[in-house]
């Protein structure tokens, strides 16, 4: 809590311009843990969709899993 009240007390003294860049870049670091709990779970996602299949995979070649539009 102490950390918060600090940081509270340093962006309170700030010009109002700096302010509105601790907010852009607090903003930016929030969007950045979202991408990595996004690439984090479509890893766990991709795990668990493969589960099972372990040892099979010279019966598939790339070609086998692309879909092809005309």
């Amino acid at each position: 809590m102490e950390a918060k009240n600090q940081l509270e007390e340093l962006v309170r003294n700030l010009p109002e311009d700096l302010r509105a860049e601790v907010y852009d870049f607090v903003c930016f670091l929030l969007q950045r843990e979202l991408r990595e709990e996004t690439k984090e779970w479509n890893q766990f996602s991709l795990r668990q969709a493969l589960r099972g299949l372990e040892g099979e995979e010279e019966l598939y070649t790339k070609d086998d899993i692309k879909v092809r539009w005309q």
